[in-house]
């Protein structure tokens, strides 16, 4: 499939956009929105948004963020992801080393995955160096990850309750930004793999049963933080294909590829309402990052 050349439009003949509303602003010193946005998730209940900002974690109610609290306090931290619940998944980077995090919404947090528990097994994460994107299965099992681990960067998946790794990816460039599909037998993510013309972001579908990868995008532009939809039929993600950054959805097979924001400024980290009849994704503006959302139907 070859999408170097794609035709992009800010409608679709199976999905139309509404009018995008203000979900979230949070003020800061001088008036705007956030400085320092890394990740954006909706609750699978539809009660909740978080984020991350400036390396700490946020709640707020859904849809409109009211209310939103920090749960952290020098985390450090540039990702989270809710579980099938009231709780959630983040990482933090310290001296000693990386740390898997969950966290309930009072920010009463247990340690899931420590670097001590990576350093013990070698013959599965070799010499780590860190873990990030963390992100919860479906059934709030397990949780897939990226690992940068002897000089590679590949997926892993960790079963809570077993505590066992299992390594998903070897390949030649570096992952990231994983989502699981609403079944849970399917990752999509993005590589940076030399696999066509130009170099660049592009995304893939790892079957978790049968370990094939599938190659969703093929072009020299950035593709970013595909989300899975609930119904599991199409993916939303940010993309650079119409020069400054849009949020995009693409069927799950590759087909009707169009942009769902049609703006100047970059729009990133899209989720999906639990309906999915909704899409919350942040907008960097000159005073900042402001969190929206937009109805498809």
């Amino acid at each position: 499939m070859n999408l170097s050349g794609p035709v992009i439009s800010p409608r679709m003949h199976t999905m139309r956009w509404a009018l995008a509303v203000l979900l979230l602003l949070v003020p800061v010193a001088g008036g705007g929105g956030l400085l320092g946005l890394t990740a954006l998730d909706w609750s699978r209940d539809g009660r909740h948004v978080l984020f991350v900002d400036e390396g700490e974690v946020w709640v707020g109610l859904a849809p409109e963020g009211r209310d939103a609290r920090r749960l952290t306090a020098g985390a450090a931290t540039e990702w989270a992801r809710f579980g099938p619940g009231n709780w959630l998944v983040y990482v933090t980077i310290t001296e000693a080393g990386c740390a898997l995090w969950r966290s309930d919404l009072d920010g009463e947090r247990r340690l899931l995955l420590s670097q001590e528990d990576l350093d013990l097994r070698p013959d599965i994460v070799p010499r780590v160096d860190r873990i990030a994107r963390p992100v919860v299965s479906p059934d709030g099992k397990s949780v897939a990850f990226v690992a940068y681990a002897d000089g590679q960067c590949d997926l892993f998946l960790f079963a809570l309750e077993s505590r066992a790794v299992r390594r998903l990816t070897r390949t030649p460039g570096p992952e990231d930004t994983p989502d699981f599909s609403p079944d849970g037998r399917f990752l999509v993510f993005v590589g940076l793999w030399s696999t066509g013309p130009a170099l660049s972001w592009d995304l893939y579908i790892l079957d978790l049963e049968g370990d094939g990868i599938e190659q969703l995008t093929e072009d020299p532009f950035f593709d970013w933080c595909p989300r899975f939809s609930p119904d599991g039929e199409w993916i939303a993600f940010e993309s650079t294909a119409r020069g400054s950054s849009d949020i995009h959805v693409i069927r799950r097979d590759g087909r009707e590829r169009t942009a769902f924001t049609f703006d100047a400024w970059r729009d990133a980290f899209p989720c999906w309402g639990p309906k999915g009849d909704e899409i919350g994704y942040g907008s960097l503006r000159p005073g900042g990052w402001l969190l929206l959302s937009a109805k498809t139907s």
